[in-house]
């Protein structure tokens, strides 16, 4: 809206020409986004269901709740609702409009939220939602994000270590674009385990992603010198990034351990989306490999077993823990000597205290970044 306005009142005084300015966009958004989720976030916590620990079916077919983490019993869950909600506003105040083109980036932004939405129904509900419910929700949402991104027209992809580009026709990016935001969600969504693991994670990913988008692939002469084709909407989307990364850095000072709150799925499926959208946005497919490596190691790795798991079961050779005395056999080594996401591993096997998993976590994610990063947009 306010870059609209400044196409307006730039004629009568000049200082209104900042509102073109996706830098000061960047800022203003961050900040305000941040203070008021900071004020709001306490004074609303009480209109949140509380966390119930996770629910299973018992021998007898009862449904049980059973606390993984007494720690977090009892408190607010599903801030991630309340997070997006206070945002709103501030996206569509600061996030540049100015098309009809920005239509289908309006269609972004309501994937986002309608990702979200399937977050908070889970979490409100008495029996959450089963697998199959969340996932095919989740892969229709991330695929109707990818079409809207590519505005129906399909993509033009650039690949690390070439200077080549392919367009990639709409039929076949939505697929592909849609299974890497799907990804993007869940691996989120696993390391919401610990008080403040996915927040900070999260939050180093979506600084990377805007010094990505604003200073890389949306900056005409940095592209030009790197070998990267500019892109430039790409500002617009480090925006939308940057009001995000205000939101979670407010949402972090009340989840730093111990915590009063708690994203939930909503919050956590709602920023997955927000990665994999701004990724999606340098206009290369594997950058979300690069910004998230503790992301996509602590829940990715899961995922991966789980698949094997069903394929495994599918095929007609189930593949189950071993009961106590029994002998394991290579594949049961392979699939149960870890456990998934990987900050349960270092908990309960390495015996890792819930703060020596965020800090380390967070330390790996940080040395990784720039390595990854400079690897990525450097050697061509």
């Amino acid at each position: 809206m306010l870059y609209l306005l400044g196409q307006y009142l730039q004629s009568y005084f000049g200082p209104f020409r900042m509102l073109h300015s996706h830098m000061v966009m960047m800022g203003m958004g961050a900040l305000v986004s941040a203070f008021l989720v900071w004020i709001l976030l306490p004074r609303l916590k009480h209109r949140l269901p509380v966390d119930r620990g996770k629910v299973i079916k018992t021998a007898e077919g009862k449904i049980e709740a059973v606390m993984d983490n007494k720690k977090s019993e009892g408190k607010p869950t599903g801030a991630g609702y309340l997070m997006a909600l206070i945002t709103l506003p501030v996206i569509l105040l600061f996030f540049p409009i100015s098309d009809l083109h920005s239509l289908w980036d309006l269609g972004v932004i309501l994937c986002i939220y309608l990702c979200m939405f399937s977050g908070w129904f889970d979490d409100k509900a008495t029996i959450p939602w089963g697998g199959v419910k969340k996932g095919l929700f989740d892969l229709v949402t991330a695929m109707g994000a990818a079409y809207c991104l590519t505005h129906g027209e399909g993509m033009n992809v650039w690949w690390p270590f070439t200077t080549t580009q392919t367009f990639i026709p709409v039929y076949l990016y939505v697929p592909i674009a849609g299974i890497l935001l799907f990804g993007a969600i869940n691996t989120t969504n696993c390391s919401d385990g610990i008080d403040g693991l996915a927040g900070l994670l999260t939050l180093l990913t979506l600084l990377s992603l805007t010094g990505l988008l604003y200073m890389v692939v949306g900056h005409i002469k940095i592209a030009e010198y790197l070998l990267i084709p500019h892109n430039v909407e790409a500002a617009k989307w480090a925006v939308l990034t940057m009001i995000f990364l205000g939101t979670l850095g407010a949402y972090l000072w009340y989840n730093c351990y111990p915590s009063i709150l708690m994203m939930g799925d909503a919050g956590s499926r709602m920023f997955g989306i927000v990665i994999g959208i701004s990724s999606l946005a340098t206009g290369n497919l594997c950058v979300l490999f690069v910004v998230a490596p503790m992301l996509l190691m602590n829940g990715g790795l899961g995922i991966v077993k789980l698949l094997f798991l069903k394929g495994f079961k599918l095929a007609g050779h189930p593949v189950y823990r071993p009961k106590e005395g029994e002998s394991w056999s290579r594949l049961q080594k392979i699939f149960f000597t870890y456990t998934f996401p990987l900050h349960d591993h270092c908990r309960k096997t390495l015996k890792w205290s819930g703060q020596q998993v965020v800090i380390r976590f967070f330390l790996l994610q940080a040395a990784l970044l720039p390595i990854l990063f400079l690897i990525f947009i450097k050697v061509r």
